[in-house]
């Protein structure tokens, strides 16, 4: 088994610190090393952003629903 990448523990601080986006609803984020390193109204900015302040980034792109919502 190999170890998990930074994807991974980006996508899975996402999933556990929902807490961590409330100032970022209705927004596209930039994740990359456990924060929030881009954010704005499309991915592209997001990660654009990102990019700007960290070019070695390989950061994980979200969007963060205004309310919160249920996905089965």
């Amino acid at each position: 088994m190999s170890p998990a990448s930074s994807f991974d523990h980006d996508f899975l601080w996402y999933v556990e610190h929902p807490e961590a986006f409330e100032q970022y609803r209705g927004k596209h984020v930039a994740i990359w090393n456990k924060r929030v390193t881009g954010h704005g109204s499309s991915a592209k900015k997001a990660y654009q952003m990102a990019k700007k302040k960290y070019p070695e980034s390989k950061p994980t792109l979200a969007f963060i629903p205004r309310e919160q919502e249920l996905i089965l």
